[in-house]
C-alpha cells in the first residue's frame, strides 16, 4: 500500500464498498457476534514475535518503516525487539530515491540497511516497480527503448548497491485495477512497453541479482474472486514462459472480517502447484473493536501459517504511524505508546499455535 493522494483515494472507495458489502451480505459481525467471540487470545509467556518466529522458521516483519520514526527511540527498539525483518515505507519507490534522471538518493534506505545490520534482521526490498508511484521524467518518457534503458538502469543499480544485503524484493506491485475484473492497470509502463513490462521487470531484476527472491505484490486478492483469477492466470503464464518469479506477494489489508475461511488456503495452495512461495507483506487489519480485530488477526493468520507462508510483512506495528480508510481505526499490533495491543497477542498466539517446523 502506497500512501499517496492516488492511493488515498482509491483506499477510501476500496475501505466503503468492502463496508458495505460485508454489512450487506451480514459479514460484518455485529456487537453480540463479536462478545461472542470470548476473551482475549492465550498469552505465550515471556517470548517475543521474533523469539516465536526463530523456533518456528518464520520471517515476521515490520513493513512500512520509515526512517523518521527513529527519531522516538521507543519505535526502533520495539522494531528490533519484535521483528527479524523489515521494510521500507517508501524509500525506495521511484520517486523517492531517483527523483531526477541519474540522481540517486541511497540515505533513507542506507539508513534502515545500517538498523537492520546492527539488530541481525533481514531487509525486504519494497517497491522497485509500481505504476503510481513515478517521477514526472519517467512518465515523460513515450520511447519505448528509452523507457526500457531508464528502467533497466534503475532496476540494476539499486540491486547490485544492495547485493549480499537486500534478499528478496517486492519486484513489481499492485498491476492490476483496483477491484479486479478489468485487466491489468494501464499505467504508463503498460502503455509504452505493453503487458510484457512484468515479465521484462523480473528479468531485469534476476540480472541485477541471480540469488534473489523476487515477488509480484497485489491487493485485496483475497476479496475478489475475479482479481485472484486474473492474477493466478498472469503468473501461471510467467512460470510456463520461464520467467524468473520467486513468489506471489498478498497485501491482506483487512477491513471489516477475515477473508471467508479456506480462501487463503485455495490461493497459496495454487502457488505452491506452480513452485512458487507466497507471502503476506503488508497486513493490517481496519476495525473499530479491538477484539474483532485480534480475531481477524488470529485467524488469518492461523489459516496462512497452516497453508505454509513462512513470510509475514506488516505495513508498520503502531497506531502512532498509521494510515487507515475507516475512520477511527487503529490497525496495527502497538498502539500509540508501543503498549501491544490484543492484536499483538492474537498474531503471537496464531504464529505460537503453528505446527512449523525450522
Amino acid at each position: 500500500m502506497i500512501r499517496t493522494s492516488r492511493h488515498t483515494r482509491i483506499a477510501a472507495r476500496v475501505g466503503a464498498l468492502l463496508v458495505a458489502l460485508l454489512l450487506a451480505a451480514g459479514l460484518a459481525p455485529s456487537a453480540a457476534a463479536v462478545a461472542k467471540a470470548g476473551p482475549k487470545a492465550p498469552v505465550v509467556p515471556g517470548l517475543t514475535l521474533r523469539q516465536l518466529a526463530a523456533l518456528k522458521g518464520v520471517t515476521i516483519g515490520a513493513g512500512a518503516t520509515n526512517p523518521a520514526y527513529f527519531s522516538d527511540p521507543r519505535f526502533g527498539q520495539v522494531l528490533a525487539k519484535q521483528f527479524n525483518s523489515l521494510s521500507p515505507e517508501n524509500e525506495l519507490k521511484w520517486s523517492f530515491i531517483q527523483p531526477e534522471r541519474g540522481k540517486f538518493d541511497f540515505s533513507k534506505i542506507d539508513q534502515l540497511v545500517r538498523f537492520a545490520k546492527q539488530n541481525r534482521m533481514a531487509v525486504k526490498g519494497h517497491g522497485l516497480l509500481s505504476g503510481g508511484v513515478n517521477p514526472e521524467w519517467v512518465l515523460q518518457i513515450t520511447d519505448p527503448a528509452d523507457l526500457r534503458a531508464a528502467l533497466t538502469n534503475h532496476i540494476r543499480t539499486i540491486m547490485t548497491r544492495y547485493r549480499g544485503t537486500i534478499d528478496r524484493w517486492d519486484v513489481v506491485t499492485e498491476v492490476f485495477s483496483t477491484f479486479g475484473g478489468t485487466g491489468l492497470d494501464q499505467n504508463h509502463f503498460y502503455k509504452v512497453l505493453g503487458p510484457d513490462y512484468i515479465a521484462e521487470t523480473f528479468r531485469i531484476a534476476h540480472a541485477a541479482n541471480p540469488k534473489a527472491k523476487l515477488f509480484l505484490n497485489e491487493s485485496l486478492v483475497e476479496y475478489y474472486p475475479a482479481k485472484q483469477q486474473e492474477l493466478y492466470a498472469l503468473v501461471a503464464d510467467m512460470v510456463a514462459k520461464g520467467v524468473p518469479i520467486t513468489g506471489v506477494g498478498l497485501e491482506t489489508h483487512e477491513t471489516q472480517s477475515a477473508p471467508a475461511p479456506g480462501v487463503m488456503t485455495d490461493i497459496v495452495k495454487s502457488y505452491r502447484a506452480l513452485g512458487l512461495d507466497v507471502a503476506i507483506t503488508e497486513m493490517d487489519v481496519h476495525v473499530l473493536d479491538s477484539q474483532l480485530q485480534a480475531d481477524i488477526y488470529r485467524s488469518v493468520l492461523a489459516e496462512a501459517l497452516a497453508a505454509g507462508v513462512r513470510d509475514i510483512s506488516f505495513w508498520g506495528f503502531t497506531d502512532a504511524h498509521h494510515y487507515t480508510w475507516v475512520p477511527g481505526a487503529k490497525p496495527l499490533l502497538f498502539d500509540e505508546q508501543y503498549n501491544p495491543k490484543p492484536a499483538f497477542f492474537a498474531a503471537r498466539t496464531a504464529l505460537a499455535e503453528c505446527r512449523c517446523r525450522r
